[in-house]
């Protein structure tokens, strides 16, 4: 049962970071619910995976996995709050 919960909460790390990657570019174009949608998952997956790490007693890894959330997040809408718009 934990192996099975490793594997598939790395396969989910792993395709989060794969649509924050895709839509790096186009983040702009989506509608308001797309961008929620988007930023509510990478939201949860960081913060479900950074709770898991304090609750298991590491305040150092549960900060760091916190702290690469926030960057990944702040990453993927700094270009709806940028200057250059795309049409």
């Amino acid at each position: 049962m934990v192996f099975g919960h490793v594997l598939f909460g790395t396969i989910a790390v792993i395709g989060v970071l794969l649509l924050e990657v895709g839509f790096y570019r186009e983040f702009n174009r989506l509608n308001m619910i797309q961008k929620l949608g988007i930023f509510l998952t990478i939201f949860g997956l960081i913060a479900t995976t950074a709770l898991g790490v304090f609750v298991a007693g590491n305040f150092l890894a549960g900060s760091v996995v916190a702290a690469i959330g926030v960057v990944l997040l702040g990453v993927l809408i700094r270009p709806v709050f940028g200057t250059e718009k795309t049409k």
